[in-house]
């Protein structure tokens, strides 16, 4: 399971990270297209200097206000792996 890093929130090592991985792999042509929308740079931009925990909630509220789209699913696993690259989740 992906855990926090930052150990001092109880509440963010209790966030399943998993729930943002729905691909093995995603092309890059589909990857790029789906994150470069404008409407989700905003929320990638809202989720700046926040905590895990809303950042974990802001990207579930996203997938449950597109309806789990195939689009909202490639944007949220992006975050997350981005989120784990930078070290703030394994």
């Amino acid at each position: 399971m992906l855990k926090s890093k930052q150990a001092d929130y109880d509440k963010i090592d209790n966030l399943d990270w998993t729930k943002f991985k729905f691909f093995k792999w995603i092309p890059t042509a589909i990857r790029l297209q789906s994150v470069n929308e404008e409407d989700w740079q905003n929320i990638r931009k809202s989720m700046l200097k926040t905590t895990l925990d809303f950042k974990y909630e802001t990207l579930q509220k996203w997938l449950e206000t597109n309806s789990y789209s195939e689009k909202s699913k490639v944007q949220t696993q992006n975050y997350m792996q981005a989120l784990r690259r930078s070290g703030l989740i394994e």
